[in-house]
């Protein structure tokens, strides 16, 4: 278990004549693993130093050792650079004493302060008995800087050979052969293996438990592990599981991943005809691409100063570049994940998704339901694989907003400028109904049969000709996403674009941010540390790791992490009575207005047939016969808006871990939307409808429609995905409630700033880029008119 703490110290240093100068410094300190702490004392030092006339706020980077017990010792070495760009080392030594009074010393430390290998000045620390219940609390388990840098490993091997073995034998009989649907071979373990290797630590553990327990059951009953039972058997053991609580889950956590690993088998999606997206794509490089640097370029600690550094290119961080750089602002980006264009945007889609999504698109919300949570990780952040709708924020929104006390800014006619200029920027209009798809026509049969008005989405995809890859990266650059409009729009203005680079600390010098840290890797694997000294801080790392960086840095506001919106979504599979062409044109093009509940809204969604195949709630000869048969399916969606019950802390390893309940209301509303989603599609002629619900068998009738708004479920069994996280660093009137000031700064703090989705403090009940980025705009007016 990694371990992180937190730490002041303060002291004198006296110089050659004898003059007395005042340090402090503000440190976090982190072990990888406590139980190592423990026993060798060794922790990593990041952290601040204000030490007058020599550093204002520079950025220390060290090593502590700290063996109070066995050798009664605490010692130091830290290093840092001055403006002038020459290194300072301070070194120390701490003797650990027995408090003789109630404002003693508890330890000091003896200090010399040297530049450039010359001796300047030598004094103590100290850090006091009156301190020590807040360091007590400081101490923060799972956490460490290993869990805001990516590891570099393989992801391949994540799977021992008896996890592979138990895992190839369920497969067998999980899925059955046939038609264009081929065995299950090593090809297919091997793929499930990688696409483990870019889950959470969490999600890895609870896959191998799953495997652990489908072996238990298996001796239980006949004495040996899955792998050598015959296939009969193996299927007796899967249907017992099914109807079992506890199995029931681990069939589900193994079946799911190899249902994706298997159709996506490039055999299967030949045969059923789906494109391979692989046709080469030519790109020049634009000019202002010279401003956009990588790990590789960097020596092995560099320091950079600037006004303004923005963590992250989402719709927020990139948004808020672009207008800080046009008020005259020095602007630097930092991005963890690539800058991908057009020539990035093509190949295998599951390979794409693994490397753009973050967590290989397979972080999942916990609690008593199960859904997905997916964001992006490149430049461009989410942005770069949404689906390119692109609506207002609506006005009942922004006056519930005022019920809460939010300042006269975000009135309707206050808002409506920032929300043009994202309008403008975006190039948003209805989708053009030449690329709409098949669907589009059924679900307009089915919507005029039920008096519900539909139309074409707004979307911000000018030039799109209907590719289907949108949430795997626009082909065409023809979504103005992030990395197409408002990174550009930055680059152009001269700001500055680090990529590959992981923000590790923000530093704070006595509550005033003074800049970050960044480390990365170049292309040899040697690591390189960015330091970047700025006037303002901008964090812009998203919903789910915003609160996480922020408490990683000693930031522990009640509201942080909590109040945590999604839109739970699911989407129903239709089986037309011809082929269609279901991986054409725009994903999610669509809507329906006008159905009943207000908190549900109807949107298109297209996911390929490989990730569909996870929700599906058929086994055996019926998934087959589905999968067989998928050039005949069409789709379509709905997501509800909810209030806000989950939340973001950190789990094993330092990763995210998300909890999330279904409330009645909340489920009462998916099930009026999948009763919706069937009764469109059998009205608009489809055969029959598969939905979301585990199960479920197909819904064939307007009857059996119906019904799924009233039969009584559990919320397991929704296959659920939850987009548009908000809310977790939301923006609100004091620090009890909320983690950012209406001026988007987080309370307690100067120079510190959030504008990302986390500040958004409800549902929308709508997709919220266009919210984030004109939130991102007015947050850039007030912090320039802050700074300038």
């Amino acid at each position: 278990m990694p371990l992180t703490f937190f730490e002041t110290m303060r002291g004198e240093l006296y110089d050659a004549a004898g003059q007395a100068h005042h340090v402090a410094m503000d440190l976090r300190c982190e072990s990888g693993h406590a139980r190592g702490f423990v026993t060798n004392g060794r922790a990593r030092i990041t952290g601040t130093i204000r030490a007058l006339p020599w550093a204002e706020g520079a950025a220390v980077i060290g090593t502590l050792i700290a063996l109070p017990v066995t050798k009664r010792l605490m010692s130091y070495e830290l290093e840092f650079r001055d403006d002038e760009g020459r290194a300072w080392r301070l070194s120390g030594r701490k003797d650990v004493r027995r408090l003789r009074g109630a404002h003693a010393g508890l330890t000091t430390l003896a200090t010399t302060l040297s530049c450039e290998g010359e001796h300047v000045a030598r004094g103590r620390m100290q850090f006091f008995a009156n301190d020590y219940p807040s360091f007590l609390r400081s101490f923060q388990p799972w956490v460490s800087l290993r869990a805001d840098l990516a590891d570099g490993s393989s992801p391949e091997g994540i799977l021992g050979p008896g996890h592979r073995e138990t895992l190839a034998a369920l497969a067998e009989v999980l899925i059955e052969p046939g038609g264009s649907v081929p065995p299950v071979d090593t090809g297919t373990i091997d793929r499930v293996d990688a696409y483990i290797g870019n889950m959470t630590p969490l999600m890895r553990s609870g896959l191998r438990a799953a495997l652990r327990g489908l072996d238990a059951a298996a001796r239980a009953k006949h004495g040996k592990r899955v792998a050598a039972l015959t296939v009969p058997q193996r299927q007796a053991l899967v249907e017992d599981a099914r109807h079992g609580a506890a199995l029931r889950h681990a069939v589900d956590a193994v079946e799911t991943p190899l249902r994706i690993a298997h159709f996506g088998d490039r055999r299967y999606l030949d045969a059923i005809g789906a494109p391979r997206y692989d046709e080469p794509v030519l790109e020049q490089r634009p000019g202002w691409m010279a401003n956009v640097a990588t790990p590789t370029g960097l020596s092995r600690r560099e320091a950079i100063d600037c006004d303004v550094v923005v963590i992250g290119t989402g719709a927020g961080g990139a948004a808020a570049a672009a207008r800080l750089t046009e008020q005259g602002l020095g602007v630097i980006m930092v991005e963890e994940g690539d800058y991908a264009g057009r020539a990035q945007f093509r190949g295998d889609l599951g390979e794409r998704t693994q490397k753009y999504w973050r967590d290989g698109g397979y972080n999942l919300a916990l609690g008593n339901t199960v859904l997905g949570v997916s964001t992006g990780r490149l430049v461009g952040g989410t942005t770069a694989i949404n689906s390119g709708t692109a609506f207002r924020t609506p006005d009942a929104v922004l006056r519930e907003w005022l019920d809460l006390g939010f300042p006269s800014d975000f009135t309707p006619e206050a808002f409506t400028p920032y929300l043009d200029e994202v309008a403008a920027e975006l190039g948003i209009s209805t989708a053009d109904p030449r690329y709409l798809g098949r669907v589009a026509q059924i679900v307009a049969a089915g919507a005029d049969a039920l008096g519900a008005a539909h139309g074409p989405l707004p979307r911000n995809a000018i030039g799109c000709d209907g590719q289907g890859q949108c949430v795997h990266g626009c082909p065409t650059d023809a979504k103005r996403s992030s990395n197409v409009s408002w990174v550009p729009r930055a680059l152009k203005g001269g700001a500055q674009l680090y990529t590959n680079l992981t923000v590790t600390r923000i530093l704070l010098s006595g509550g005033r941010a003074t800049g970050v840290l960044a480390e990365g890797q170049d292309e040899h694997g040697a690591p390189r540390t960015l330091e970047i000294r700025s006037r303002a801080v901008v964090i812009a790392t998203g919903t789910l790791m915003t609160p996480l960086l922020l408490r990683r840095n000693g930031i522990t506001l009640p509201a942080l992490g909590h109040h945590l919106s999604v839109h739970p979504s699911l989407g129903a599979v239709a089986m037309m009575p011809t082929p269609g062409s279901p991986w054409s044109g725009i994903p999610q093009g669509y809507q329906v207005e006008g159905l009943g509940d207000p908190l549900v809204t109807f949107e298109g969604v297209s996911i390929p047939p490989q990730f569909a195949a996870g929700a599906l709630p058929f086994h055996g000869a019926r998934l087959t016969e589905w999968m067989n048969r998928w050039s005949c399916t069409e789709q379509f969606g709905a997501m509800v808006r909810d209030t806000g019950t989950g939340s973001v802390h950190h789990g094993p390893g330092g990763r995210t871990l998300i909890r999330y309940h279904l409330t009645p209301r909340v489920q009462a509303a998916l099930q009026h939307a999948c009763a919706s989603l069937a009764e469109l599609f059998l009205r608009g002629g489809a055969e029959s409808v598969a939905l979301p619900i585990a199960g479920t068998p197909p819904i064939r009738t307007l009857d059996q429609a119906r019904t799924v708004a009233e039969i009584r479920l559990s919320p397991r069994q929704f296959r659920m995905m939850g987009p548009h996280p908000l809310g977790t660093a939301r923006m609100g009137r004091d620090a009890r409630e909320a983690v950012v000031d209406f001026e988007h700064r987080v309370f307690g703090t100067t120079g510190l700033y959030i504008a990302d989705g986390s500040v958004v403090p409800t549902s929308l009940g709508v997709n919220p880029q266009v919210t984030i980025m004109a939130f991102a705009l007015r947050a850039a007016d007030l912090i320039a008119a802050d700074l300038n």
